[in-house]
């Protein structure tokens, strides 16, 4: 017999150590970590010793991880109550703004806004110039963008644009691409390729309706 031949007649004899219960002590096995020999007892002890602390840590994980969640969801709620408490676009944007760098701990954030801007407020940042290639790069992400690397001229719109190592860039989309939410951070790890966009989605998302609903009300009055 094989060794593959004695796991698959243990495996379909599983009452096979009920009627010899002496080989329980005398089989001996290595010990995982310092290579003594124990008991199959034993070392079955260990194996569920490890299976359980295995269970512990990811348990560790998840808890923290719905903590973080919590967190956020908390976050959101609260950037969406003082968007809501907005009484025009200029305030909106500062809300916004403002939230990303306390609520968030964002370094840099801004907004970049090119579909309807008002006229009456084409002094404001937001509505600065954009370039096409800028518009296009925007215009064609589906989910928000994470990285290292700085969109066109985007790096020249930071107050501190040489000393930020990460980027993300929210798109923020009517009908069409309207404009796009820049987040930026000195940490080359905030906002790493490998982390969720979740968030940041819903930010986009929030954000753009809270800003077109500034927008759309004076072109509906012009009209």
């Amino acid at each position: 017999m094989i060794e593959d031949d004695v796991a698959a007649y243990l495996r379909s004899h599983p009452a096979f150590f009920n009627a010899h219960p002496q080989l329980l002590a005398e089989l001996q096995v290595e010990h995982p970590q310092d290579g003594r020999a124990v008991s199959l007892v034993e070392r079955q002890v260990l194996a569920l010793r490890e299976k359980n602390g295995s269970l512990e840590s990811k348990l560790r994980e998840l808890i923290i991880f719905g903590s973080h969640n919590d967190v956020l969801a908390d976050k959101l709620h609260r950037l969406t109550l003082a968007l809501l408490r907005a009484d025009d676009l200029e305030m909106t944007f500062g809300v916004l703004v403002e939230s990303l760098k306390s609520d968030f701990a964002i370094p840099q954030a801004l907004v970049r806004w090119w579909d309807g801007a008002d006229p009456n407020l084409v002094s404001h940042e937001a509505f600065a110039d954009v370039s096409d290639g800028m518009r296009d790069y925007v215009s064609g992400l589906r989910v928000p963008y994470v990285g290292p690397l700085a969109a066109h001229e985007s790096k020249t719109w930071l107050p501190s644009g040489g000393d930020a190592q990460s980027y993300a860039y929210v798109p923020l989309n009517t009908d069409v691409s309207a404009g796009v939410l820049m987040l930026a951070s000195e940490d080359g790890q905030r906002f790493s390729p490998d982390m969720a966009t979740d968030v940041l989605t819903r930010l986009g998302e929030l954000a753009t309706v809270a800003i077109q609903r500034y927008i759309e009300i004076p072109m509906l009055q012009r009209a």
